[in-house]
């Protein structure tokens, strides 16, 4: 007897047949298993087609309200584009919204220079308010930096702009949320003259929308091409949110998954998670624009009919199981634990807790002895790990100090083999100006009108001084590395050292913008600093803003400013009406060798020069970004008195 115990202690076979009936009990298991998954996935694909179904229903309709809106615009485009006179104009955008229901206002924009008669520019506008239509040449504001008005310029052809509040005050505009289909004017040579807007109520679109629900508690929305809601049942959403609005990558990476797809024009659908509750999600791309609409499905409501089969086979299945399990439950449990804690230490190896060590079994049998290696593979396995993440870390370490060091060497070959070859041009083309002038006066002086030899002499003159400012900036790029090169020691008046940058100026640009000096403070004035570099900031500056202002005006500002610090300063303010610094360039127009037009004069040092002196100075130099009218340099030296 104490033979036989022994042998079914070590012998697995012996166990595995007393566990046959264990095996059955699996196979039914698995055949219920079985048949529910088929139901259920049945039962769910079903749903998904029908909704995938009123879904597109849905995207028909919002495109046939798009169409409308299109439709009448495209209609009237070729009357406006014969008849750019301001009456026809009004009465071309009162026509667009009388004849179109769906239309709730239209404007015509003109470029800002196309009427000369208008300073401000002229926009034509119609609106519809309630059954009646108004019609006005609307108010004087800033039309151009709308994104009805900017957006088809910039794209260069029709497009939709997504929904936007157009409310301004002291104008006739919309009180509620609008989307436009924008059409961009142009002439007979093709040139940019202006932008038809045709507005449709975001309203409207939200009914369109919402008119069709294929299950309770069931919604659509309809997100814009970076993800904003312009369709949602929360309100609270509605163009102040996106879809990854408050998103955690690692808890929602499924609805950033989707708003990645929607935002991206894809087409399908997806199970997320919304509140804690499942919802399937069906999306499509709307034609013509870059919108999507979704529809947001409880998975529960979906899957009622696969609820109900529940109830018909689930009390089948306990009772299955019961009789099952009832009579093998004393047998199974004795013989399944030793496995199961097995199973329990090789889950913490699948989850990669390789450094917990396994506990070793003091049994002889099959089961003991496979525990036992499992517990020395879970210590080889630690180690190994353990040196391959070491290896990694060192390996990741030097590729990143490589890389770094890579594209450092790279992007200063870049700029080395691009400043010499603007250095080139730039001594090249006012040396090559020169010799000409040179050789036309020396073969042919005598026959040479008056007129002709002072404006070759003053050509010759500018190219000089350009020639001589190239120079100067190389020698004082390279003296000032050493800051004890200037001193800060002249005493200067403040109106005449502006009057003097303003002088230099005139000679070195050749500009054709108004250049003007305009000061707040009194002759008597003075600061201690360096003359000549100050001039030579103030100048460059100015230099600078003329180049860039082929249209317009420059202003050089004399004022006394507080500094944060308390103490006074005076300050020197640059301001022009050019086309201004990219806001993506702010941060990056003081590097040397940086230019941000690589096909402009310059060698891309000025700007560099100008605060380099300026810290050397004592003072400060900075852009501000909050002026938007062109470029607004400040530089602010401080005021010793004397």
């Amino acid at each position: 007897m104490i033979e036989m115990r022994k042998h079914i202690r070590q012998s697995l076979s012996t166990r595995l047949s007393i566990e046959i009936l264990a095996v059955v009990a699996a196979v039914f298991l698995l055949s219920l298993g079985f048949l529910f998954r088929q139901s259920r996935s049945m039962i769910r694909q079903e749903a998904i087609e029908e909704a995938s179904h009123v879904l597109d229903n849905t995207a028909l309709r919002v495109q046939d309200c798009l169409a409308e809106v299109e439709t009448a615009t495209r209609n009237m485009l070729w009357l406006i584009d014969r008849h750019h006179d301001t009456d026809s104009l009004l009465r071309y955008t009162r026509r667009i919204v009388d004849l179109n229901p769906s239309v709730s206002g239209c404007s015509i924009t003109m470029e800002p220079d196309y009427y000369p008669q208008f300073n401000h520019g002229f926009s034509a506008y119609s609106v519809r308010t309630g059954d009646s239509v108004t019609t006005v040449r609307e108010a004087d504001y800033d039309y151009y930096q709308k994104v009805w008005y900017k957006t088809p310029r910039q794209q260069g052809g029709p497009c939709w702009v997504d929904p936007y509040d157009d409310f301004n005050s002291g104008t006739l505009s919309s009180p509620e949320m609008i989307a436009s289909y924008c059409v961009p004017l142009r002439d007979e040579r093709r040139r940019f003259i202006g932008v038809v807007a045709t507005d449709l109520l975001l309203e409207r679109l939200a009914q369109t929308v919402t008119t069709e629900h294929p299950y309770k508690r069931s919604y659509c929305v309809m997100l814009g091409a970076d993800g904003h809601y312009f369709v949602h049942p929360d309100t609270a959403k509605l163009l102040r949110q996106t879809i990854f609005t408050g998103a955690d990558p690692r808890r929602n990476a499924d609805i950033i998954a989707i708003g990645q797809a929607m935002t991206k024009g894809q087409t399908g659908h997806a199970e997320i998670s919304v509140n804690g509750e499942r919802h399937i999600v069906l999306y499509r791309p709307l034609k013509g624009t870059q919108w999507s609409v979704a529809l947001v499905c409880p998975a529960g409501e979906m899957l009622r009919g696969y609820n109900r089969l529940n109830y018909i086979l689930l009390p089948l299945f306990i009772v299955g199981l019961v009789l099952l399990v009832g009579g093998c439950h004393r047998i199974v449990l004795h013989f399944i634990q030793p496995l199961g804690r097995l199973a329990a230490e090789l889950r913490q190896i699948r989850d990669g807790q390789y450094k917990e060590p396994l506990s070793a079994s003091q049994r002889t049998d099959m089961i003991g002895l496979l525990q036992n290696s499992f517990c020395q593979m879970q210590q080889a396995i630690s180690r190994h790990i353990g040196e391959v993440e070491q290896a990694n870390l060192q390996a990741e370490q030097r590729s990143r100090e490589l890389e770094k060091a890579t594209r450092m060497a790279q992007e200063a070959s870049e700029q080395k083999t691009q400043f010499m070859q603007d250095m080139s041009h730039q001594i090249r083309t006012p040396l090559n100006i020169v010799q000409g002038f040179a050789q036309v006066i020396r073969d042919g002086y005598d026959m040479i009108p008056d007129d002709e030899k002072q404006q070759i002499a003053d050509t010759m003159s500018v190219q000089t001084h350009a020639l001589y400012a190239i120079v100067r900036k190389l020698l004082d790029t390279s003296l000032l590395e050493n800051p004890e090169a200037i001193r800060v020691s002249d005493v200067v008046d403040c109106n005449g050292l502006a009057r003097e940058a303003v002088r230099q100026a005139t000679h070195q640009a050749v500009y054709t913008a108004a250049l003007s000096l305009q000061s707040s403070v009194d002759d008597t004035l003075t600061i201690t600093t360096n003359r000549n570099y100050l001039i030579l900031v103030i100048t460059e500056l100015l230099v600078n803003a003329l180049h860039f202002t082929p249209v317009g005006s420059v202003v050089l500002r004399v004022e006394v400013v507080g500094q944060l610090s308390g103490e006074q300063a005076v300050r020197f303010t640059v301001e022009d009406t050019g086309p201004g610094i990219p806001a993506d360039k702010t941060d990056v127009i003081f590097n040397k060798f940086t230019k941000l037009d690589m096909f402009s004069e310059g060698l891309g040092l000025g700007l560099f020069l100008c605060r380099r002196v300026a810290l050397l100075i004592g003072a400060s130099l900075i852009l501000d970004t909050r002026y938007t009218g062109g470029s607004r340099f400040v530089l602010d030296v401080p005021l010793k008195t004397i």
